[in-house]
């Protein structure tokens, strides 16, 4: 190798100009820095194991998360961390450095049946919703009391919550509660918080009157829409039972 060679080879390695330099100087500096941090520590995103900082908040429910240099972290993944599960809600697009982004803690664990009777569960963010509006238009000629209840859920964007609209319906309530409350999906905002196909749903939910069909033993609404209610079905099993899978001797499904 000629001397030019080797200047070159050098340059190179520095970041050929004084701006990727700077930014080489940095990111090394933090390769090297960051896991003395008490803020670097091990998590789950998505299942998948990952090294990353932690940076709290005034907030104690919200966190700042960094990935580390050449690594990425998913908009709309959900973290498991400090026994809880945490969904990240913001990502910043500057990953010159590195990436960062802003995750909620997550308070509920959201089931529903789809139109294919299928049983889905997805952790979510819940939080009160009375200064939204419901995302409709009514009378106020109301000749009944009813609940006006009203919430807000912050869920993971995926192509099964992409299929939510006007006609879900949801039980959310503390799971220990004696009569749990049933939310209709009056607002489904689904670009508010997502980018490139990617991010979180911010939905608004109101009070609704709970049915017959609403298993809320399962706390999953609609649910005797899709199966007998002499069925048992463990939504943690995630397959797919069709009413046509019951035995109607018994009574029970019939496994495929």
């Amino acid at each position: 190798m000629s001397a030019w060679d080797l200047y070159e080879t050098r340059i190179v390695n520095r970041g050929g100009t004084k701006r990727n330099a700077a930014i080489l100087q940095e990111v090394r500096k933090v390769q090297s820095k960051l896991p003395l941090n008490p803020s670097y520590t091990h998590v789950t995103i998505d299942d998948i194991p990952q090294d990353v900082a932690i940076i709290n908040s005034d907030n104690l429910n919200e966190k700042t998360i960094i990935a580390m240099p050449g690594e990425d972290i998913k908009h709309g993944g959900l973290v498991y961390w400090m026994d809880n599960r945490w969904l990240i809600t913001e990502r910043d697009a500057n990953a010159t450095m590195y990436v960062r982004g802003k995750m909620l803690q997550c308070n509920y664990l959201l089931k529903w049946v789809d139109k294919d009777h299928v049983i889905h569960e997805q952790w979510c963010v819940v939080e009160d919703g009375t200064k939204y509006l419901t995302g409709e238009y009514e009378s106020r000629n109301f000749e009944a009391t009813r609940g006006d209840s009203r919430i807000a859920i912050t869920i993971a964007r995926n192509e099964h919550t992409a299929k939510l609209n006007r006609e879900n319906r949801f039980i959310v309530d503390d799971p220990d509660s004696e009569i749990k409350l049933a939310y209709l999906l009056t607002k489904p905002l689904k670009l508010g918080w997502s980018y490139n196909n990617m991010g979180c749903y911010k939905f608004v939910l109101q009070e609704v009157t709970a049915t017959d069909n609403d298993n809320f033993e399962l706390s999953i609404a609609d649910y005797y829409k899709h199966f007998p209610k002499n069925a048992t079905v463990d939504p943690t099993l995630h397959i797919e039972i069709r009413p046509e899978n019951i035995d109607e001797d018994t009574g029970k499904e019939v496994w495929l």
